[in-house]
């Protein structure tokens, strides 16, 4: 059986016309209705790397989360939470600087940081590899990636967003313990993603991030939202749209040798547009390969900064805000 991904060509971040494609992306990827319903806990994984505005394209953007609360909201499900493991900063300034802090207020949605790491076995037998424990409370997990380019892994999407769900300073950690072997990193991340098992991947493509991301880059814009219950088909796709070489996305390879979704454009039905190449560019700009290991200094160096953002520069920013409203 083909995999499903539900393509649209929308140019803005409307909150309207993306609830609309959430809307359609369900009757074409659930038509039985089955995936949500009353009394749910559905945990929306996205993408909160570090505490940038919604403009530099860093985060995903807050109106696809928006919308996809409202679908929830829509449909009776009892609790949303919304949860990420920043590289820098706590969640809830992450979040707040991302635009998030008005979905706490409208539609109830919890901001929670990941807790309880626990080991799964990996067939990479990577050491140490651990995974936020809390994902089993939750009926259903919704990925929602940003599409950037990666300086290391060439591309970030759904495969590669599910990695924020190893908890803090671990990630570097296991950048290094891969010795710098960008396919082994990435069958890692297979194993991450069958474990994780989302039940449904929505990708934010409306504004993109080129060049240096996953950080450092520039907003690119696509204009393309996508969705699929298959991330690896939807990954697929969108290297296709960005003229990216296979051999380079090295998640994408790691899911082709591993057999972890739909990898050929054969097997992948695409609805929507009537030819998703239309959506295609030429100019989008690949991010300068490098490294994906961290050395010890570098290491130190993000200990220290972790530790002045949460215990020095966050409370004072708080206690400082507090003394301005008094004012």
């Amino acid at each position: 059986m083909k995999s499903k991904i539900h393509l649209q060509k929308i140019e803005s971040y409307s909150l309207d016309d993306v609830e609309q494609f959430v809307q359609d992306s369900l009757k074409v990827l659930d038509p039985e209705a089955t995936l949500f319903g009353p009394g749910q806990k559905v945990l929306l994984k996205p993408n909160l790397l570090r505490g940038f505005k919604p403009e530099h394209c860093v985060t995903t953007h807050p109106v696809v989360i928006e919308a996809v609360c409202r679908v929830l909201k829509d449909l009776s499900v009892h609790q949303i939470a919304i949860s990420d493991s920043p590289a820098l900063g706590s969640l809830s300034a992450v979040a707040d600087k991302a635009g998030y802090g008005l979905l706490k207020k409208k539609y109830g949605a919890q901001i929670l940081p990941l807790t309880d790491p626990i080991p799964f076995e990996n067939k990479e037998q990577v050491p140490h590899l651990k995974i936020a424990g809390c994902l089993q409370h939750y009926d259903r997990i919704i990925n929602l990636p940003k599409v950037k380019s990666h300086c290391q892994m060439t591309m970030t999407l759904g495969i590669k967003n599910l990695f924020g769900l190893v908890i803090g300073k671990r990630k570097p950690a296991l950048h290094c313990l891969v010795k710098n072997d960008k396919l082994k990193f990435g069958k890692m991340l297979i194993d991450i993603a069958r474990h994780v098992n989302p039940c449904l991947t929505i990708a934010d493509g409306i504004q993109a991030m080129q060049g240096q991301g996953p950080i450092n880059g520039t907003p690119y814009p696509l204009g393309v939202m996508g969705a699929s219950k298959d991330m690896t088909a939807l990954d697929r796709v969108f290297a296709d749209l960005l003229n990216i070489p296979l051999d380079k996305v090295y998640a994408l390879e790691a899911a082709r040798l591993k057999q972890f979704g739909q990898f050929h454009l054969e097997d992948i039905k695409i609805s929507g547009i009537a030819d998703y190449r239309s959506l295609a560019v030429e100019d989008f700009k690949q991010a300068y390969p490098i490294d994906i290991s961290f050395n010890p200094l570098k290491l130190f160096k993000s200990l220290l900064k972790q530790f002045y953002e949460v215990r020095i520069k966050e409370p004072l920013t708080v206690e400082t805000t507090g003394k301005d409203s008094l004012r």
